[in-house]
C-alpha cells in the first residue's frame, strides 16, 4: 500500500484516522489486558477462597455440609468479566481527579454494589437453571435478608479498598515502579517526585 502525506497508510487516509505511534499496538494491549485479568482474577479468587472456607467452618458447626470450594474459580473469573466491563465503562472513576482515598472508597463502594448485583441475578439464574425457586437462591446469599445483603455488600466493600487503593497508587507512581518497590527493593531507596 502506498504511504501518504504525513506518514499514515491509505487505510488511515481513508477513515480519517491517522497513525497515532504512542497508542500500543493489538499484541501490547491484549498483553496489558491479560496481566490484569490474572491480578484481578487471582485476588478474588483469594478472596472467594477465603469466604468459601469461613462458610464451610460456619455450617460445620451447624451440621451442614457445604463444599462448593471449586465455585471460587469460577466466581472469580465471572466477577472479574463484570468488573472489566465496569471498569471500561469508566465506573467509580468520578472523583480520579481528587486524593486517592476519595477515589479508592467510591470506586470500592460502586464496584461492591455491582458484584453483589451481579451475584444475587447469578443465583436466581442458577435456581431457575437447576428448576428451584428463585426464593431458594435469596435465601443462599445473605441469609435471604436485607441485613445478610448489606452484610456481604459490607466485606465485598472492604476487601475491594486495598484493591483499588493499590491499583490507583501503580496509576499514580507508575506500576513498574510499584512492583519494583513491592518485590525487588534491595538496599535501593525510592524518591517520589510530585508533578503538577
Amino acid at each position: 500500500m502506498r504511504s501518504t502525506a504525513g506518514g499514515t497508510n491509505g487505510v488511515a487516509a481513508a477513515t480519517g484516522q491517522g497513525y497515532d505511534p504512542a497508542k500500543p499496538g493489538l499484541k501490547v494491549r491484549a498483553f496489558e489486558t491479560g496481566k490484569k485479568t490474572f491480578y484481578m482474577m487471582l485476588y478474588l479468587w483469594a478472596v472467594l477462597g477465603l469466604l468459601n472456607i469461613h462458610k464451610t467452618v460456619v455450617l460445620k458447626q451447624q451440621h451442614i455440609d457445604y463444599a462448593w470450594q471449586g465455585l471460587a474459580i469460577i466466581n472469580a473469573l465471572i466477577l472479574v468479566k463484570v468488573m472489566l466491563v465496569a471498569d471500561d465503562l469508566n465506573l467509580g472513576t468520578r472523583f480520579r481527579h481528587k486524593s486517592l482515598i476519595y477515589h479508592t472508597l467510591y470506586a470500592s463502594f460502586w464496584f461492591s454494589v455491582i458484584l453483589v448485583c451481579f451475584h444475587i441475578i447469578e443465583g436466581g439464574v442458577l435456581a431457575l437453571v437447576h428448576g428451584r425457586p428463585l426464593s431458594d437462591s435469596l435465601s443462599d446469599f445473605g441469609a435471604g435478608n436485607l441485613r445478610g445483603v448489606l452484610a456481604i455488600g459490607a466485606i465485598v466493600f472492604v476487601v475491594l479498598i486495598p484493591f483499588f487503593l493499590f491499583r490507583e497508587i501503580a496509576r499514580v507512581v507508575g506500576e513498574d515502579e510499584l512492583w519494583g518497590l513491592v518485590f525487588r527493593r534491595g538496599n535501593r531507596k525510592f524518591k517520589l517526585v510530585v508533578q503538577e
